[in-house]
């Protein structure tokens, strides 16, 4: 026998206690009261039965309490057989984690694994419990048991690689998390995987606790072979029949043998428009240049496929691509506007290149709820709001998320009865044509209206003469001051949108701002601020959460407002259930290929970038593979279970478990009994004790 804590046996010394009790206890003698001594002579006498041991048994059951009581604070335990003996015995646990990632799809790996995991499942006894849990991207119990291996079986049968990347860290920190609450005394985890080098971070810190067996299989094989799209790009450029489209697979060869004339072919939309071939040296890049094809206003699949090798979920790469994208601007000027009032503004939106602006131009007593939610940008341009259904219209199109731009001359009116979206409060005309005009003094250059001005020699702001201005009191955020200290450029959010506030006009009459060379770029960065506009996306990759509202505005068919109601076709053809929260509906993107998003019947929609669809045409965005699951280079095993394995305790792949003297102490628990032991024995001690001098 061994003990945990030797050093506590020093409690032994305690048995010297009862039998020091024995040898010096004290008898009460009857006094006799004598009238003199003086004819009584003095002898010393001995009482030989203080010094004798009268009752054994009594002191064989102090002595043992005490002694079983030591040896329990020792912590005693088996060694070696013993705790072979108790690893063998008790009810047994087990979780088996099998790797879904893509690259498990490689070769045979994923029958060589299944046949693994069911080995591992039919090894459990009538009294053990197992669990199936599937990781990838995400984890997921695929089943529970404690009585009978058929319903893991048929979970892992079920079971199929997905496009997800391998993640270890989540999946043992899982894994540990099942056997917390397990009550067995063996307690095993059965990681089945091909071990990616690219999916193990050994800064995780990832430990299982003490106690706890991790066993690898591998399924890896020694020399794979995997060449992968790695990405693809699509440049535009106008053509004699309309927007033309170059695309650029770029092929990788991720092993160490050369790929020689492999085809790769590029679907348009369905359709094959060119096929090249290209041979790839062993660890490096190449690309293939295609023939340019023609698209037209709607957005065109974009399928780029490499001859299948033996991981073919990385042989296809998707892509979308839309001719140009314009951002729609509805102006709105007074009902009697003068005939220059949108003429600089218009003309700055016209030369735009990418993004291109549609602007439209209406009158505030013209306008209609339809061209309100159609635009993605709406100016109202020295003019007051509109009334009744359109003014109803353009609040509620500013809170779902597109922008406003008032710019306030003499025709500008704001009452109580109007939409409360102004960015402050209107006040008079503020003249000062007397002076030369005012300028800008104040600017706030981490905007984005004026970020590209920030830099030097990028445009003087300050060269613009400001002759008339509208007073605003009590701003949101202001963004701009004129040099007399007056609001020039205010903002204020309302909703989902943004509403900015310029205090003059855009004509030549209340200043000379769109004279300047700086008003083209303040004009189209505003516009790209306001309606939200960002670089269309080509491709999306799996794992990453897709939300409809913030698509860029661009065409009739996008954008959704926040909230509202769609439905979601995966690229499988199933139906997908986006996920609410926050107000916000987001669709999480798990398989490659293309997804197609819908608005539902009556739900608020507006304008969408990037889709280049019309109206009834679905929401498309392209989905593919995480280029790290193409690298199948692996890890050693064993450097992982080291890794994760608590201090003291180690595993081989072969499944041979070392327990160490904490495990087998715990697991044997002698301490406990014998703790009970001794406390039952002090109390019959107890009660003995008080009748025995009843006895004599």
């Amino acid at each position: 026998m061994s003990f945990l804590a030797p050093a506590l046996l020093a409690a032994l010394l305690a048995i010297a206690i009862p039998i020091v009790v024995h040898l010096v206890q004290r008898e009460r003698r009857t006094v006799v009261a004598f009238p003199s001594l003086m004819f009584l002579r003095r002898i010393p006498t001995q009482s030989v039965k203080r010094r004798a041991i009268r009752h054994w048994p009594l002191l064989a059951l102090r002595i043992l309490a005490l002694a079983l009581i030591a040896l329990a604070f020792a912590r005693p335990f088996l060694p070696a057989s013993g705790m072979a003996a108790g690893a063998a015995g008790g009810a047994r646990q087990m979780i088996v984690l099998l790797d879904t990632s893509a690259s498990m799809g490689y070769s045979g790996h994923w029958a060589h694994a299944q046949d693994e995991a069911r080995r591992a499942i039919r090894s459990l006894g009538p009294g053990d419990g197992g669990t199936v849990v599937f990781f990838g991207t995400d984890i997921e119990v695929g089943a529970r048991s404690e009585a009978g291996s058929g319903a893991l079986v048929a979970a892992i049968d079920r079971a199929r690689p997905g496009s997800g990347i391998t993640r270890y860290g989540p999946a043992l920190r899982a894994a540990a998390g099942l056997l917390e609450s397990a009550a067995a005394s063996r307690r095993e985890i059965v990681l089945i995987s091909d071990f990616q080098k690219s999916g193990w971070d050994p800064a995780q810190e990832v430990k299982l606790p003490a106690g706890v067996r991790l066993t690898p299989i591998s399924v890896a094989e020694s020399g794979t072979a995997n060449a992968a799209l790695a990405g693809l790009s699509l440049v535009q450029q106008a053509g004699a029949k309309g927007v033309l489209v170059t695309a650029t697979a770029r092929v990788m060869n991720y092993s160490t043998r050369p790929v020689t004339d492999r085809e790769i072919v590029l679907d348009v939309d369905g359709h094959r428009a060119d096929a090249r071939r290209v041979s790839i040296g062993p660890g490096t890049m190449a690309t293939v240049t295609f023939a340019p094809f023609a698209i037209g206003g709607r957005a065109a699949r974009v399928t780029a496929h490499l001859t299948p090798d033996g991981l073919p979920a990385d042989d296809v790469f998707h892509a979308l691509v839309t001719a140009g994208g314009q951002v729609p601007v509805l102006i709105i000027e007074s009902a009697n506007p003068a005939p220059d009032d949108s003429l600089y503004l218009s003309r700055a939106l016209d030369v735009a290149a990418t993004p291109g602006f549609a602007p439209r131009i209406t009158r505030t007593d013209r306008v209609t709820p339809e061209d309100i939610f159609a635009a993605a940008v709406i100016v109202l341009n020295d003019a007051r709001p509109p009334s009744g259904l359109a003014g109803r219209a353009l609040a509620s199109a500013v809170n779902a998320g597109a922008g406003l731009l008032v710019s306030l001359g003499d025709r500008s009116t704001w009452t109580s009865a109007d939409p409360d979206l102004l960015p402050g409060q209107l006040g008079a005309t503020v003249d000062r044509a007397g002076t030369s005009g005012g300028t800008l003094g104040y600017v706030d250059f981490s905007h984005p209206a004026f970020e590209i001005f920030s830099s030097p020699r990028s445009g003087d702001l300050t060269a613009a003469r400001i002759f008339r201005y509208r007073a605003i009191t009590a701003p949101g955020k202001v963004v701009a001051r004129f040099d007399d200290g007056a609001v020039a450029v205010a903002e204020r959010k309302v909703g989902r949108g943004t509403v900015i506030a310029w205090a003059s006009t855009f004509d030549s009459y209340w200043n000379d701002f769109p004279l300047k060379p700086v008003f083209v770029p303040f004009v189209h960065q505003v516009m790209h601020h306001l309606g939200r506009y960002v670089e269309p996306r080509a491709w999306y990759t799996v794992g990453e959460i897709y939300d409809p509202a913030d698509a860029p505005p661009a065409s009739p068919a996008g954008r959704i407002s926040a909230g509202s109601a769609f439905t979601v076709l995966s690229p499988s053809g199933r139906t997908v259930e986006p996920v609410s929260g926050a107000g916000t509906r987001t669709v999480p993107l798990t398989e490659t290929g293309f997804y197609e998003i819908r608005p539902a019947a009556g739900a608020a929609t507006g304008m969408s970038a990037g889709t280049g669809a019309s109206a009834g045409d679905p929401m498309l965005v392209a989905v593919n593979g995480a280029a790290g699951e193409s690298d199948l280079s692996p890890i050693d095993p064993a450097e992982l279970v080291a890794s994760v394995t608590a201090s003291g305790a180690a595993a081989d792949a072969a499944g041979g478990h070392e327990i160490t003297a904490e495990e087998g102490e715990r697991r044997q628990s002698l301490w406990w009994y014998l703790l009970v032991t001794g406390l039952l024995l002090l109390v019959i001690e107890a009660t003995v004790a008080s009748r025995l001098p009843r006895i004599a």
